[in-house]
């Protein structure tokens, strides 16, 4: 049986909200609240992630939750997964590069196993989002 990612049309309500603290913004989503911030060097108290790495860590999180689904169906013990995301944007070339590194616990997985893994890590909903292509509407609102 392969393993896919179920195709849906998938919504997501984010709302950002800067106060009248210096760059620190509270993010809220479905109930739940993080607090996003610009380092200091641009002005900021880096109490929170920047823009960056919050794409960076959509990334690794969704990649690390699409592969321990995979691992469980599959009954494969992968042991704890590790997902680095490495973002390097060339404004000049307009040419943004997402690196993933992935490592596991399990130290003794096959060949076949790792080359499967690696396409499922491809697979997950985040990665296939930013290599589609992305439209961004802006709206006003008064």
């Amino acid at each position: 049986m392969a393993f896919k990612v179920k195709e849906s049309k998938n919504e997501v309500d984010v709302n950002a909200s800067l106060g009248s603290e210096k760059y620190i913004t509270t993010i809220t989503s479905n109930g739940k609240q993080i607090i996003g911030d610009e380092p200091e060097h641009l002005g900021g108290k880096n109490t929170g992630f920047n823009p960056y790495e919050f794409l960076g860590s959509a990334l690794s999180m969704c990649t690390a939750a699409t592969l321990r689904v995979y691992a469980e169906r599959k009954e494969i013990d992968l042991g704890e997964i590790n997902v680095s995301v490495n973002l390097s944007n060339n404004t000049i070339d307009k040419v943004a590069t997402f690196t993933k590194h992935i490592s596991f616990g399990n130290k003794d997985l096959d060949e076949k196993d790792i080359k499967r893994l690696q396409v499922i890590a491809e697979s997950c909903p985040v990665n296939r989002l930013l290599t589609n292509q992305i439209i961004v509407n802006t709206n006003i609102d008064l």
